[in-house]
């Protein structure tokens, strides 16, 4: 058996915390406190031994535990204080973190008293980021700190007292002290030789893990971690799940979810955005859409994946389909299984979002869809408008992507394709634009849509996995799409793309033919920061009730929401969905 040790001082500052707010705090907060401390010169420095008594029994724990033996100096607790129980963990993923871009930390818990006798917890992590290689210096050698009253364990800390806030450093002389400082003892000197290789093998891997690959390889952990399994159903409880197949009338295949609790003669339809699936509805890191309406006395929850959801493996490559196909053929197909399954006299409450939403105005106004009893709107259906910025990139990049690149399709996956390999450039031109956060596919899913920092959704709102996990919520898709909103956009109004062969018999202005006959009552609704379709659904509501003042509609717009995150977002089951519920069953 062989043991290793090293010796590390950091130095920094901490001020005294009186704010009202808990574990976890963000990096911002720790800045600050640590600004005003050092002006008033609150010192906080440690001086630790580090001691991994089994090098190999170290490797095997996944927490990768050791022992963390010294002192803390601090002129506000006394002077010199030892520590009486510490702990150090080399590289771990905290289940507490508010840091979206979090992938691994370095932690020290440390029980000490001051002068006086009062006990005292230290707790400082290291963040360790994915994709910026450039902050690798900072990132190993800042320590963000708390120090909680009382001796208290890391699940106590969400409840604990924080009495100061503050950061520590490596200055450039303590670090080759530390370096020096790495001592090996037992067994003979092959094996002490090896138990420094071993650590030093996991120290160096979790930073290439974190920094490199995105550059010089694959990143194979990002690629094959699924926290959630992909197309999950864990989020629901309580409810049979029924796959349905269905053919087109075109001869496409789609499918649809159909979640029962327990049997309805009125039901909820929802339609996801493009590039997106039912996933959106069913997610199992937070109380998700379709679970709640079946708690609020809607058991009966069907979801239909059009030909744009990311499940259907075919939008990998050049198709020719615009939204007037998802209107002609996706949608009635979607109703008549509906009807089919339910009877004639079933209703139908439809919740559709962003060209979901779109495209079943357009069936709607072109007289494909019936049984509707009402509609809940996001985000954008008969009045798209998007910011000059966005036009830029609908007007020329499908066709540079298309025709000059050659590419079929983009995808926020790119990023975490192997090597420098197939778009990836566009991910490293991307990142260059942002610092809002480091996950690679957050930064294609605002390439591919709108335009902000980011332009999906305010990341406030989304839970640390949901940030994570974007690349198996979001896929790839081919370009004709983007060429039919375009077209719609320079007529500021829902058009059809063409008026040849089968699509003669759809209106050529869908907005125009929309008569109070023809749509149902209705709840148009947005995010206020909506960056994708800025603006939109307010201006159809707007439009449609100077048009057909005897129009039942009505618009909600929700502060602080962005385009996907009222639907998508953590705290969406308190803010967002008992509107919904309040708005369905109204029409009752």
């Amino acid at each position: 058996m062989s043991s290793l040790e090293f010796t590390e001082t950091m130095r920094g500052f901490a001020n005294s915390y009186s704010i009202t707010k808990k574990y976890p705090l963000d990096q911002k907060q720790f800045k600050n406190h640590y600004l005003q401390a050092r002006d008033l010169e609150e010192d906080l420095d440690f001086t630790l031994t580090i001691k991994i008594d089994d090098i190999d029994e170290f490797c095997n724990d996944p927490q990768l535990r050791a022992e963390a033996i010294g002192s803390i100096q601090s002129e506000q607790f006394g002077g010199k204080c030892e520590v009486i129980d510490g702990k150090f963990n080399l590289f771990v993923r905290p289940d507490s973190s508010t840091d979206l871009n979090t992938a691994r930390e370095m932690q020290y818990r440390l029980h000490f008293n001051s002068d006086s006798g009062d006990a005292y917890t230290f707790f400082g992590f290291k963040t360790v980021e994915r994709e910026d290689f450039t902050d690798v210096w900072d990132e190993t050698t800042t320590l963000y700190t708390y120090v909680f009253e009382g001796h208290i364990e890391e699940q106590d800390f969400p409840t604990a007292k924080i009495v100061r806030l503050g950061i520590l450093k490596i200055l450039i002389d303590d670090f080759i002290e530390q370096l020096k400082s790495f001592e090996t003892t037992g067994g003979n000197i092959i094996q002490r030789a090896g138990a420094l290789s071993k650590f030093l093998s996991i120290f160096a891997g979790n930073l290439w893990e974190a920094y490199a690959p995105f550059i010089f390889g694959t990143d194979q952990e990002r690629w094959d971690d699924y926290e959630i399994p992909l197309q999950s159903y864990e989020g629901l409880r309580n409810c049979e799940v029924k796959k349905i197949p269905i053919n087109t009338k075109d001869g496409l295949h789609l499918s649809m979810d159909r979640f029962v609790r327990k049997e309805s003669d009125e039901v909820v339809l929802l339609l996801h955005g493009l590039t997106t699936s039912t996933d959106m509805f069913i997610m199992p890191e937070h109380y998700n859409l379709v679970s709640y309406l079946m708690d609020h006395d809607y058991p009966e929850v069907w979801s239909l994946d059009w030909r744009g959801s990311m499940r259907h493996t075919y939008n990998l490559k050049p198709l020719p389909f615009s939204i007037d196909d998802i209107a002609m053929y996706d949608i009635p197909a979607a109703i008549d299984q509906i009807k089919k399954t339910k009877g004639e006299n079933v209703k139908i409450n439809v919740i559709c979002h962003c060209v979901g939403s779109l495209s079943f105005f357009c069936s709607l106004a072109a007289g494909k869809v019936s049984n509707v009893k009402s509609i809940i709107s996001n985000s954008v259906s008969l009045t798209p408008q998007v910011r000059w910025q966005s036009k830029l990139k609908l007007q020329f990049g499908p066709t540079i992507l298309e025709k000059v690149f050659g590419y079929p399709y983009v995808s926020p996956e790119m990023p975490y394709f192997p090597g420098p390999s197939f778009g990836k450039w566009i991910w490293w031109m991307e990142r260059l634009l942002r610092s809002e956060c480091k996950e690679p596919a957050c930064h294609m899913i605002s390439f591919m849509w709108g335009w902000g920092f980011p332009a999906a959704y305010e990341h406030h709102n989304l839970n640390p996995i949901t940030h994570r996990r974007l690349k198996d919520l979001f896929g790839g898709v081919s370009f004709n799409y983007y060429r039919h909103i375009y077209k719609m956009l320079k007529k500021n109004q829902a058009v059809s793309f063409s008026d040849k062969g089968v699509y003669i018999e759809l209106p050529k202005n869908y907005f125009e033919a929309v008569t109070p006959e023809l749509l149902p009552r209705t709840l148009f609704v947005s995010g206020s920061d909506n960056k994708i379709f800025p603006q939109s659904n307010k201006l159809s509501f707007e439009e449609l009730k100077k048009k057909h003042p005897s129009m039942d509609i009505s618009y909600q717009e929700y502060k602080a929401y962005g385009h996907q995150d009222t639907l998508m977002g953590m705290k969406c089951s308190n803010e967002i969905f008992p509107k919904f519920v309040k708005f369905l069953k109204e029409g009752r």
